[in-house]
């Protein structure tokens, strides 16, 4: 067992459980109310090899117990004593028996001669997590030192103080039904059969639901980076109590009362622990819930602020906006009336020129060939007709001799209409080639 201790943790270790974790932790438990909580984990040291070896059969890793941490049950209820008493020695020892919780890993019951404890281990998730890593975190080994300890509620007291008759849980069992819910069954020394609900506060971790997982455009509070645990849970912390007030049961006879100052220590006890453990705890926790309605109230009036600025700054946007589209709207009819002035101004100076720019120089090219395009076929017209006047004149002088003296046959006639077809469709080109420059030129 690691680390090593003078008096070996003891030799009145009565009671031994396994909690099905990984990695396992055994709870061992002595005659005085000490429990120690082990993590069982590979061993490191090679001493002691040929024991070992007889230990283990093989060639399996040596285990070795880690002392995470110690606890002290409160076997009878301590109670307040007055200035002139001496204190009283708490010399009470009981066999301790050690039962597994079915409905949590995490939580385990003790039943010994004066009641009944429950004992919440709350760190084996870090645990976990820590081991699972794979390389060493020293925020989260530190974060793991720092955590808090285990929860020990004390549920059932049949043996308050010392002076009272031993009372021993005879049975004791957990049953989870749909009519009873989680509930503890405890069978005392006179054969009672008790039922206590099962409010612990260290329970099975429920699956995440779908609503706690933020989206990809979830915004978060500035607030809740200041801590990593919830406002609730800090609560719950502040709350949490280290010792409780437990049903507490007399032994032998019912109808007899208690000693006065049995009853009055009692009381003081029940007075001392509501008082330290609920009002104070309780005063606490107002004050926190005080600090943090303030703090959203000033960050509630700021964020309003904020939200008045914004608004008068979208205000004072939108109106340079428009102004601005105003501005441009006038500035935009401005530039196309100073373009217009500006091609006017640009046509008057390149017609005031005393050269031709080049597209007048080219626009006069094209107009000379045009019209010596003209002047040629106007030649060529005046050709056509002197020719079509001299033929007419022949024909004239020709067409008696002819008709006396000249006869074609067939294949002359067809040749001179073949001619005298092709000129017509010569000179109707020609006429129409000139009708349009005439129409296009304007003459």
């Amino acid at each position: 067992m690691y680390p090593a201790a003078e008096d070996n943790y003891g030799y009145d270790a009565c009671a031994i459980l396994c909690l099905p974790c990984v990695p396992s932790i055994l709870v061992i438990a002595t005659e005085t109310g000490t429990l120690y909580h082990c993590v069982v984990l590979e061993s490191e040291e090679e001493e002691e090899t040929r024991a070992v070896e007889k230990w283990i059969r093989g060639a399996e890793a040596v285990p070795a117990l880690y002392v995470f941490e110690c606890v002290e049950l409160e076997l009878t209820l301590k109670v307040a004593t007055g200035e002139d008493e001496d204190p009283q020695d708490f010399d009470f020892t009981c066999p301790i028996r050690l039962h597994r919780d079915p409905l949590c890993q995490q939580r385990y019951h003790c039943t010994h001669e004066a009641g009944v404890h429950s004992v919440g281990l709350i760190w084996v998730n870090k645990l976990q997590k820590f081991l699972q890593s794979g390389e060493e975190d020293m925020d989260n080994l530190q974060e793991l030192a720092a955590e808090k300890r285990c929860i020990v509620e004390h549920i059932l007291c049949t043996r308050p103080l010392q002076s009272s008759q031993s009372a021993p849980v005879l049975g004791f069992v957990i049953v989870s039904d749909l009519s009873l819910g989680a509930t503890m069954i405890c069978i005392t020394s006179t054969y009672e059969c008790i039922l206590l609900p099962l409010l612990s506060s260290i329970r099975p971790p429920s699956p995440p639901l779908l609503c706690t997982h933020p989206g990809p455009g979830s915004g978060s509070s500035p607030l809740r980076g200041l801590a990593d645990d919830s406002f609730e849970q800090h609560i719950r912390n502040i709350l949490a109590r280290s010792s409780t007030n437990p049903l507490v049961l007399k032994a032998g006879d019912k109808d007899k009362s208690p000693p006065p100052p049995e009853c009055l220590q009692l009381l003081s006890r029940a007075t001392q622990v509501f008082r330290e453990e609920y009002i104070l705890k309780q005063d606490m926790a107002r004050e926190e819930m005080q600090r943090r309605v303030k703090l959203l109230t000033s960050q509630k009036n700021k964020q309003l602020e904020e939200l008045t600025l914004c608004r008068e700054e979208r205000k004072s946007l939108t109106e340079a906006a428009e102004r601005l589209a105003d501005k441009y709207e006038d500035a935009k009819y401005c530039q196309e009336t100073i373009m217009n002035k500006v091609k006017k101004v640009l046509g008057n100076l390149q017609s005031r020129l005393p050269i031709l720019s080049n597209s007048e120089k080219d626009m006069k090219k094209e107009v000379q060939t045009i019209s010596d395009q003209l002047r040629h076929l106007d030649n060529c017209i005046k050709q056509v007709n002197m020719k079509m006047d001299y033929q007419k004149t022949q024909v004239d002088k020709d067409v008696p001799a002819a008709r006396t003296k000249v006869s074609l046959n067939a294949q002359q006639k067809k040749v001179v209409q073949d001619v005298l077809r092709e000129q017509g469709q010569q000179i109707g080109d020609m006429m129409k080639q000139i009708k349009d420059i005439k129409s296009h030129f304007s003459f």
